[in-house]
């Protein structure tokens, strides 16, 4: 009776999960500037020469619930879209992957450090009042999947660290 059907189960055809990406960075600042510098300021650091459709000539910007980037002619693409947040806590967004009609999620927190301790550091709520004049960021990049090309995954794992150190540096950190 088992070969009364022609296909197989649709269970077996979904692919397999991948781990998340995570990195985590302190910077030497109140949660607040912390925010800004993330989010009003991420021109600034962004590496566009290691993410862009366009190059070093490209804009980055949070605008309209959108990571967006312009070319120099005023093209845009989105990279990702706000899904949900709380201003100057944590902001989670869906991820685009050019060519691709993938996406997957981005989730940024900012947490109190404990004043400069290492990006290891055990952080408090930032709404928690605290002395702290650092902020741990905690970036974390999952809904991966073994549909999603290999050399995507390769990708983002490597950038996600080196994008949080430009970040750092732009901070004030070393």
């Amino acid at each position: 009776m088992s070969g009364l059907f022609s296909h197989s189960s649709a269970a077996g055809d979904l692919p397999a999960p991948r781990p998340p990406l995570q990195a985590v960075v302190t910077v030497p600042a109140p949660a607040d500037h912390a925010w800004a510098g993330l989010t009003e300021h991420l021109h600034l650091w962004w590496p566009a020469d290691e993410l862009s459709r366009w190059g070093d000539d490209s804009f980055f910007d949070l605008e309209d619930n959108a990571l967006v980037e312009t070319s120099a002619e005023d093209e845009e693409n989105v990279w990702g879209e706000v899904i949900e947040g709380r201003p100057g806590q944590w902001l989670e967004l869906r991820w685009k992957h050019p060519g691709s009609a993938s996406t997957t999620q981005v989730r940024l927190e900012l947490v109190l450090g404990d004043g400069g301790a290492a990006d290891t550091a055990e952080p408090t709520l930032v709404n928690r009042p605290s002395e702290s004049t650092s902020t741990v960021l905690t970036l974390g990049h999952d809904g991966w999947t073994t549909a999603d090309p290999q050399d995507t995954y390769d990708f983002y794992r490597l950038f996600w660290p080196g994008a949080l150190a430009r970040y750092r540096r732009f901070m004030g950190g070393s």
